[in-house]
């Protein structure tokens, strides 16, 4: 039924090499993926193709899947939050300090709760001064990556916090269940959150509308600004949650924690949008980014290649898949 399907949506002129192309252009980072994983694995077999190796990948982009699952949101609606690094830092500082007996000493779940509350709430802010004051969501984020980097590093003074922090905190992160690490099923979660949201929600479908057609889905009726201002919530949320796997894992908190996720966070949703539908963004396309994104920093760093020719070889790797995806789809056009 899927083969009928299929060939009922593809011309009936479409050739081998057409359908070819095609295929190369809705999977072509997922091939990328596999073919990445598979060179890792042959050039370093007793180092990267472990059991542990393996788990490290899914545990270390957890973070990372969680800030472009945020940063995917806003981008369905055509927008952009440069600010989430900054938020990230700001969060990660504050969690730690509302649980440090250096500072405020409070219960470990009371402080994250405390924290992704200011994470969303700071989130939303920075939408109500685009969707209401309509200020450019580039420019004013990042002033405001600024302003909560600056905040960050006012908490504490420009100094790391890392004593009088709760094991039960510390083992969020640290902690495991079924052999994999918390921090994966928190991820997953994140994912399946944001999948139904997006994909399978009234709000979800209007936040695809809006990044269409702003003004028609206005005259439509819709909410356009309060969706916006929700969608930049949503990001806070993500880097709050961020925040707190970075700081548990590493049991302190540095102000400039989370400031590294941006870039790779927009990467990983651009990939994504490559993916399944043309130009679309989603959830899964942006789990698939973020998983192909540590797979290859992972095996860079296995390889002992050396940090700036890690990122130079990572940014060369995405730029070409792009590229390739976008020679693809404009033959398939």
């Amino acid at each position: 039924m899927a083969t009928d399907l299929t060939s009922a949506q593809e011309p009936a002129t479409t050739t081998g090499a057409q359908r070819t192309r095609l295929l190369l252009a809705r999977y072509g980072v997922l091939l990328a993926l596999v073919g990445t994983f598979v060179a890792f694995s042959l050039l370093r077999p007793h180092a990267f193709f472990t059991a542990v190796t393996l788990k490290g990948i899914l545990r270390d982009c957890a973070p990372l899947l969680i800030v472009a699952l945020g940063v995917t949101v806003v981008l369905v609606m055509n927008e952009f939050d440069l600010s989430v690094g900054g938020l990230i830092s700001l969060c990660a500082t504050l969690v730690i300090v509302l649980l440090s007996t250096q500072y405020e000493h409070l219960n470990f779940v009371l402080a994250i709760v405390l924290t992704l509350i200011v994470g969303t709430g700071l989130g939303f802010a920075n939408g109500l001064l685009i969707a209401y004051v309509r200020l450019p969501s580039f420019i004013i984020t990042i002033a405001m990556s600024t302003v909560f980097v600056g905040a960050g590093l006012q908490l504490v003074g420009s100094q790391s916090v890392f004593q009088g922090i709760s094991p039960s905190y510390v083992k969020i992160a640290s902690g495991s269940f079924l052999g994999f690490s918390n921090q994966v099923f928190v991820g997953l979660v994140v994912l399946l959150v944001v999948q139904v949201l997006l994909r399978h929600t009234e709000p979800g479908r209007y936040m695809y509308a809006i990044g269409g057609n702003p003004e028609a889905a206005r005259l439509s009726g819709l909410r356009v600004r309060l969706l916006k201002a929700a969608g930049f919530g949503a990001v806070g949320l993500a880097a709050a949650i961020a925040g707190v796997l970075l700081t548990s894992q590493a049991g302190a908190s540095n102000p400039n924690t989370g400031t590294g996720l941006l870039l790779p966070a927009y990467a990983a949703a651009y990939l994504g949008s490559s993916m399944f539908r043309r130009g679309i963004f989603t959830p899964l396309g942006t789990a698939l980014g973020a998983l192909y994104l540590q797979v290859v920093g992972t095996g860079l760093t296995i390889l002992n290649l050396s940090g700036p020719l890690v990122q130079i070889i990572q940014g060369g790797i995405l730029a070409v898949a792009v590229l390739i995806s976008r020679l693809v789809r404009n033959q398939e056009d």
